[in-house]
């Protein structure tokens, strides 16, 4: 209620206004305009209404085509930038030149969407914060030099060049001055559906000699474009066994989607000891690579997926995982035997397994030996929610609870048992972000409930 009536007021004082050129709509318009949408779509002559005073402007959204986006260089103290831009009719090779932006010195925030490559600023945004430029290609910049405070970058990997290729090669021989940004906390990067395995390949050898030992990024996040559909037999192995880790390192993210995978957990992973988010695809996992990550004194939420199950049991028992929260376990092939002992984990509060498949009646008693569970789960305090997923048709949930692949200690929840999709390795949402102990639970906290 309290934020609609400051919209309400915001709107009718002028502070906000939004202009949709399709609706037709009159719009009473003053000096006192501080937030500006203009929504053009695809009409080529619309065009921003002259009576606004733009100096007074703080903060921009712009959606429509480029001939029809209003002079930039007006917007002189504007702090909010956002532009949905549309090349249409234009070729592919065409430059949507926004190095306009330059005079926007009080520039905070930056968000591009095209669909033409895009020439960034190529002067000094001293006090630009955050960079958003996922949805679009752009020509190669300076980082270092352009956005000196830039703390937050959202960006797509480019599919027609290296991340090499923006090497100030004359100041800077063997450095991309992307990595040179000292105050970059955050890194989002997007993988384009489009890269060749070998390009992929050297962009990952790049940015692991780019990131390593950087003395301010907390988070590293790197996730697949909406197109992608990589299997792990195209995937490309992510050669980072010898960086120097960001020693603030809080959340470390690559998508089993993508078309990176690591062999194991890189042994310097075990050095965070602020981490708190860890989302990574390995080839196998090796006992020293559960003890690294036992061993981390900050780790609440671990989604770990593994491509190839080991031969022997994978045993949790009641040693490290002590502040772990939210666990997702998934094999991307077969199954595996896992047990968890009692006191395992001792704040975890939900607990995900995840498998490709369910194994036949003959194998499971060969492999694992005369009715005993493959999958064991004793008695774990804090537990409040268990799901388990097999890949399968829908009759194999029936077999599942039947062969009793699944021991569960009677005293933990009951068990969510479901079908997971084949390749989805039972997440739906690989994207969404899991930073707080709300959403692990997805629920209000116990201390407001009554």
């Amino acid at each position: 209620m309290i934020h609609d009536l400051i919209a309400h007021k915001s709107a009718e004082e002028n502070f906000i206004v939004a202009i949709d050129y399709r609706c037709r709509k009159n719009v009473s318009l003053s000096h006192k305009v501080r937030r500006l949408s203009l929504v053009f779509g695809d009409a080529r002559y619309a065009k921003t209404p002259a009576n606004i005073r733009k100096s007074h402007v703080r903060s921009v959204r712009f959606s429509g085509l480029l001939e029809s986006m209003p002079c930039l260089t007006e917007f002189k103290l504007v702090r909010v930038l956002n532009l949905q831009l549309s090349g249409q009719g234009r070729r592919d090779d065409d430059m949507a030149d926004l190095s306009g932006i330059s005079e926007m010195l009080q520039l905070r925030y930056l968000q591009i969407a095209c669909d033409v490559c895009i020439k960034l600023p190529n002067h000094v945004l001293q006090y630009l914060g955050t960079l958003d430029i996922t949805d679009a290609r752009f020509a190669p910049v300076p980082w270092d030099v352009n956005f000196p405070r830039l703390l937050h970058l959202h960006l797509s990997l480019p599919v027609q060049r290296d991340l090499l290729d923006g090497i100030d090669r004359i100041r800077s021989p063997s450095l991309m001055s992307l990595g040179k940004l000292n105050n970059l906390q955050e890194l989002h990067l997007t993988i384009s559906s489009l890269s060749t395995f070998q390009h992929v390949a050297k962009n990952m050898e790049a940015l692991g000699s780019l990131l390593g030992g950087h003395g301010n990024l907390k988070t590293i996040a790197v996730a697949h474009a909406s197109s992608a559909t990589n299997t792990a037999a195209s995937k490309t192995n992510i050669l980072w066994d010898c960086m120097e880790p960001p020693p603030l390192l809080e959340r470390f993210e690559f998508s089993p989607h993508t078309s990176c995978i690591f062999s194991q957990v890189p042994s310097w992973v075990g050095k965070l000891d602020n981490l708190c988010i860890l989302k990574i695809a390995v080839r196998g996992l090796l006992t020293h690579c559960v003890d690294n990550l036992r061993g981390l004194p900050a780790l609440t939420t671990l989604s770990l997926y593994v491509e190839t199950p080991p031969d022997n049991k994978i045993i949790f028992d009641k040693v490290g995982f002590s502040v772990l929260k939210y666990f997702m376990f998934t094999f991307m092939r077969g199954i595996a035997m896992v047990k968890f002992e009692a006191d395992a984990m001792p704040n975890l509060w939900k607990l995900k397994l995840v498998f490709d498949a369910i194994p036949p009646m003959d194998q499971q008693w060969k492999t694992n030996g005369h009715g005993t569970a493959l999958i064991s789960i004793d008695y774990m305090l804090g537990l409040r929610e268990i799901f388990t997923k097999f890949g399968g048709a829908a009759a194999d949930l029936e077999y599942v609870s039947r062969i009793g692949i699944v021991s569960n200690h009677l005293s933990n929840p009951i068990i969510d048992v479901q079908l997971a999709g084949s390749g989805s390795y039972g997440d739906e949402n690989t994207e969404v972000e899991i930073t707080t102990t709300d959403e692990i639970l997805g629920e209000i906290p116990d201390k407001i409930i009554i």
